[in-house]
């Protein structure tokens, strides 16, 4: 599952309004999950990971997308 990123007046702003959306319904219903981001791709792991990009759990995801 990939989540792209959300453009606002097609100025580059970088809203992450939508990954921002599922994080937090994740984390309201329990949902535990695990995602990596690279290169402003989102993808949720679903099973056996075998590549190097960092992990995040939709808690430190969120955090550090708000810090963005």
């Amino acid at each position: 599952m990939e989540f792209g990123i959300k453009m606002k007046n097609n100025m580059e702003e970088k809203t992450y309004k939508t990954i921002k959306w599922v994080l937090n319904k994740h984390i309201k219903n329990g949902v535990k999950s695990l995602w990596t981001w690279k290169n402003d791709n989102f993808t949720m792991i679903y099973e056996n990971y075998s590549g190097q990009d960092r992990i995040y759990t939709s808690h430190q995801l969120l955090n550090l997308l708000k810090n963005e």
